[in-house]
């Protein structure tokens, strides 16, 4: 069974990652945020980094995906979701996919496109805000398929839309819907049609599934979240108050589904960061909403919880896992702002809410690349570069690069020493050299 999935998730690196350069899926090749280039400037003038072209875009937080020296973003307007195709080399659009995607997401406050696309040598995969998941021929520029998880499988709340980056494992995609009727999905993706399904657990979430080799056996990871509790008890003192959904951290077969393990005992109520690896076995957990974070560690069909920190907790960014510690953003006492590096443990190394000329960070999604952790704050607009160092927090420079205050929070890409930073209104491309 081992071997036969090793060589299955080898067929999705042969296949799915072409130039190692590439950022061709959500958190970059390897889905961890971590970048294998090297060469990068570690300053850059007052102004910042050289802007190579920048672009106009919709409102929203989708993700560019590189792949082939070109960019795949997601734009929506007007109940039309677009994938657009763009030259990485000067911006200039060279294709776009336009479709129907009507919907009205019942929370007004983050409203735009979501999710990053996955690319591979000759298709796109992409679920965007309204809960379409299609794929495109990028041979023909074609759609050849589609389906709508709010009309097809049922979601059960579409408050904030849809934040969903397939997962390509072998001659499957992975997506996540978390409803009682398709919990799992793992889709042909040729034709769309359903291969198998897990319905073990459900709940409101916006964590796209992630594939780890726990204890040598490839998983495929995915967070639902848990209910929330009741603002007001029931007027009737008498009633038996109804047992709260746990949120569940739980591991699947790629083969067939089933699943592997799974951990209760961290609790979010719309978990949004995907679980970090940390080890051959261990898992760090985390997410905003005042949500605690965990280490947990995989025993077989066991997950045995090692400790839980209020230290840290990042809302919407990844933390990245370097030189053998968690570099995380926010805290649960601050929700929104910091960067905090802490070891496996639990130990707090440096916290940037303690250091008094340290910026302000929010929302800090980062990259790791050339021993630096390259970030975009949400809030500033600032990017920023930071020596991995655990001893120590050391900024080596910062510039801005997009709009203050503009809800900044899609994540960035990094290929061949070029930066893909947005806001709401442009993306930029940064030479990074």
């Amino acid at each position: 069974m081992k071997k036969t999935v090793r060589a299955i998730v080898l067929g999705v690196v042969l296949a799915g990652v072409a130039v190692a350069a590439d950022w061709p899926q959500f958190c970059g090749p390897t889905r961890n945020n971590i970048s294998t280039e090297t060469g990068l400037a570690r300053s850059w003038p007052a102004e910042g980094p050289e802007e190579l072209w920048a672009v106009d875009v919709t409102t929203g937080y989708a993700g560019p995906a590189i792949r082939d020296g070109k960019v795949y973003l997601m734009d929506y307007e007007d109940g039309v979701s677009s994938l657009r195709c763009l030259s990485f080399d000067s911006g200039k659009e060279l294709w776009r996919v336009k479709f129907d995607d009507p919907g009205e997401l019942k929370n007004k406050t983050y409203e735009g496109t979501r999710g990053t696309p996955t690319v591979t040598e000759d298709s796109l995969y992409a679920v965007t805000l309204h809960g379409t998941v299609f794929r495109v021929d990028l041979k023909s520029q074609k759609m050849v398929w589609s389906k709508n998880m709010q009309r097809d499988y049922g979601k059960i709340s579409e408050a904030w839309g849809f934040a969903q980056s397939p997962l390509l494992v072998g001659d499957l995609m992975i997506i996540a819907p978390l409803t009682e009727s398709h919990g799992v999905m793992a889709m042909d993706p040729k034709s769309g049609e359903v291969v198998w399904m897990n319905n073990d657990y459900f709940g409101e979430g916006y964590v796209s599934p992630v594939l780890l080799q726990i204890d040598g056996e490839d998983q495929i990871v995915v967070v639902a979240g848990g209910e929330k509790a009741p603002k007001r008890k029931p007027k009737d003192g008498s009633a038996e108050a109804k047992p709260l959904r746990p949120t569940v951290v739980f591991a699947l077969s790629p083969m067939d589904g089933k699943t592997l393990w799974n951990y209760k005992g961290w609790s979010c109520s719309k978990p949004i960061p995907q679980p970090v690896q940390v080890g051959e076995n261990k898992l760090f957990i985390t997410s905003g909403y005042r949500a605690l974070s965990a280490l947990i560690q995989i025993k077989g069909s066991e997950a045995e919880e090692l400790w839980q920190t209020e230290d840290v907790a990042s809302w919407i960014e990844q933390p990245i896992f370097a030189k053998d510690h968690l570099f995380v953003g926010g805290t649960t006492k601050k929700n929104k702002n910091g960067l905090i590096c802490i070891n496996l443990n639990g130990d707090v190394q440096w916290d940037t809410n303690q250091i008094d000329d340290a910026p302000v960070f929010e929302h800090l999604n980062m990259i790791e690349a050339d021993g630096m952790l390259i970030g975009l704050s949400g809030n500033s607009g600032r990017l920023h570069l930071i020596e991995v160092n655990p001893e120590k927090f050391n900024e080596l420079a910062s510039a801005k690069v997009v709009k203050e205050k503009d809800k900044s929070w899609a994540p960035i890409a990094l290929s061949n020493g070029k930066l893909l930073v947005r806001d709401q209104a442009r993306m930029k491309c940064l030479n990074l050299k």
